[in-house]
């Protein structure tokens, strides 16, 4: 019988080197993404300095803690810094000062709140099955729309969106 085995696929070995080489070549680690970021970060309110951003992500998420371990000391005003910041570090290199999370976020503080964003939209049709209609739409983001972004739903054309691209493009539109 062999002495290690594979929790993955059940292949034996009897040399650890052997084990530890189909492991790294058969079933690799995938490497953390900004989706992987973005979900550990999933309802935490910003904005946030680095230490509260780590202590926001669970013991569970260790590979992405890792990462935001590692993220520059400043603090975070949203997921786009963080997301941004992540980009640096994967690349070694500094993201130019005109990125979407300098320039949005600003445009976003001075935007009235009659106005949602498409990030803000897309949140609320996450897990969203397309195509959809105005009242599928509608049904989907029910519990977590605000009044005013219940209203501008209603002014949502009645034909089917086949993606959240349509979703943003309708938005874009009515308001």
């Amino acid at each position: 019988m062999a002495q290690y085995v594979c929790e993955i696929c059940g292949a034996g070995f009897d040399q650890k080197s052997r084990y530890e080489r189909h492991m790294l070549t058969s079933h690799p680690r995938q490497a953390v993404s900004a989706a992987d970021i973005e979900k550990a970060l999933k309802g935490v309110g910003f904005p946030k300095t680095h230490s509260e951003l780590f202590d926001a992500v669970s013991d569970e998420n260790r590979d992405v803690r890792e990462i935001i371990a590692r993220l520059p000391e400043r603090e975070y005003r949203d997921a786009a810094e963080v997301a941004r910041a992540f980009s640096e570090l994967r690349s070694h290199e500094k993201a130019p000062d005109n990125q979407p999370s300098k320039t949005g976020g600003e445009l976003a503080v001075q935007t009235s709140a009659s106005a949602p964003s498409a990030a803000r939209f897309a949140s609320l049709f996450a897990g969203m099955k397309f195509p959809a209609r105005r009242d599928e739409l509608e049904r989907h983001a029910r519990s977590k729309a605000s009044a005013e972004e219940r209203e501008i739903l209603r002014k949502f054309g009645d034909h089917p969106y086949r993606s959240m691209a349509d979703v943003t493009r309708e938005l874009e539109r009515v308001t």
